[in-house]
């Protein structure tokens, strides 16, 4: 249950970004388009680069957005698993871990819950372990205490 919750928020969440993005270009647009060569031309170089700068910016922001959604969709919510993967809730001594996408801190049901990419080292060091085991991370030892 709180694996759809998580993944519902950060869809929304990861939605309501991709639309602030749009506008974003749609402004950057009409800008382009009203800008005007003057007597001043390298001014005008200058204001249109810059914006140019910024659309292959969002459209990098876009595409990174665009990329977790996708990772999103892929993980099957009703699949309880025995080993860490993509996908597993992961409750350990140290704290609760989404091996999902990296998106930092959720609260959701009162947990706080670190959404972390399966490529980070701390998600790399949990990948196929299982309940019991323990993982080195920063130092300190981690258990592995339940796998959803």
């Amino acid at each position: 249950m709180i694996k759809k919750a998580l993944i519902g928020k950060c869809k929304a969440e990861i939605i309501a970004k991709i639309k602030a993005i749009e506008q974003e270009m749609e402004n950057l647009k009409i800008s382009l388009g009203a800008e005007t060569k003057s007597s001043a031309g390298d001014k005008y170089e200058t204001s249109r680069e810059m914006m140019n700068q910024e659309k292959g910016k969002l459209q990098s922001q876009m595409a990174v957005l665009n990329q977790q959604l996708e990772t999103l969709s892929k993980i099957n919510t009703s699949i309880k698993h025995q080993k860490v993967c993509l996908g597993s809730i992961v409750r350990t001594s140290a704290a609760l871990y989404f091996i999902s996408i990296s998106y930092g801190k959720i609260t959701i049901e009162k947990d706080q819950v670190f959404m972390i990419s399966a490529i980070t080292p701390l998600a790399q060091q949990m990948i196929d372990k299982m309940v019991g085991e323990e993982v080195v991370w920063n130092g300190k030892s981690i258990l592995i205490e339940e796998i959803e």
